[in-house]
Formats: C-alpha cells, structure tokens, sequence
C-alpha cells in the first residue's frame, strides 16, 4: 500500500494509485492544460480494451497503447475518484468533529468567563491573570484575531 501525507494527515491507498512524482507541485496554469476526461472512463474503457482485444490485429493502436494499459489506466482513474469520494466523507465527518470540538471548547469558556465575571467583584486580582480570556470574550465574534493569531 501506498502512503500518501500532508501535516498531519496519512492516507493509505493501493500501490496502483500511487500520485506522479508531479501530483501536487503543478501551477494551476498546467493543471488547466490537462485534457479534461469525460464521467465514466472506466466502464468505457474495460469495454474498448475487451474490444481491441476482439479486434486483435483489424485494429492498429498507437505504439504505447494496448488492451492491457488501457484497462489498467481507466481502472486507475475510476479507482482515484472512488478514494476522493471517500475522503470527501471523512472530511465531512472531520468538519462535525472540528465544530463538536469547538462547541465543547466554547461551552466551557464560557462557564469560566461567566464564573470569573462574578468572583472579580470580589477579588479584583484576577483581571490581570485572565487578561487574555476578558478581552477575548469581549470581543465582537467575528472580529478581530484570535489570541493566537498574533
């Protein structure tokens, strides 16, 4: 099997969908230049290389195409969309898991912020401890950059 990483991600696909050397590091000048391939490639093309198969020698082919690559490259383009499908589903599943997070996260931020407001009239020595948490939370919630954002 195949690995294919970023940050902190690692996808393991088979061998056979292994990206190009160049996947990945093209401009988008020379992804624009690809041909652009038509749904359904793969049922396509099992039924052209059975069909060149049955042809045998009424048909010549280019010298770099036979039945046997050409089933293997439209298999291979059928396989790649199926595993974009898939990580299309885990992103999704990622991006509910990132907003559960986040809502955990807030929900108690919120708890301490309330908390705090109420034992600062009591104890005034803490503004300056939770300095970072007061002028977060009493921000507006869409502006300004977040703590960590410098």
């Amino acid at each position: 099997m195949a690995e294919v990483k970023y940050g902190n991600v690692t996808v393991t696909i088979p061998d056979s969908l292994t990206p190009p050397a160049k996947a990945g590091k093209m401009s988008a000048d020379e992804v624009r230049r690809l041909p652009k391939a038509r749904r359904g490639i793969g049922l396509v093309g099992a039924h052209t290389a059975d069909a060149i198969a049955k042809a045998g020698s009424k048909l010549t082919l280019p010298p770099d195409v036979n039945a046997t690559t050409l089933a293997a490259a439209c298999s291979r383009a059928e396989e790649i969309d199926q595993v974009i499908v898939d990580l299309e589903v885990v992103l999704g599943i990622l991006k509910q898991a990132n907003l559960l997070f986040d809502a955990e996260a807030w929900e108690m931020l919120r708890k301490v912020n309330g908390q705090l407001k109420e034992q600062m009239k009591y104890a005034p020595e803490l503004e300056p401890i939770f300095r970072v948490l007061i002028d977060f939370m009493s921000r507006s919630p869409r502006g300004g950059q977040d703590p960590t954002e410098g």
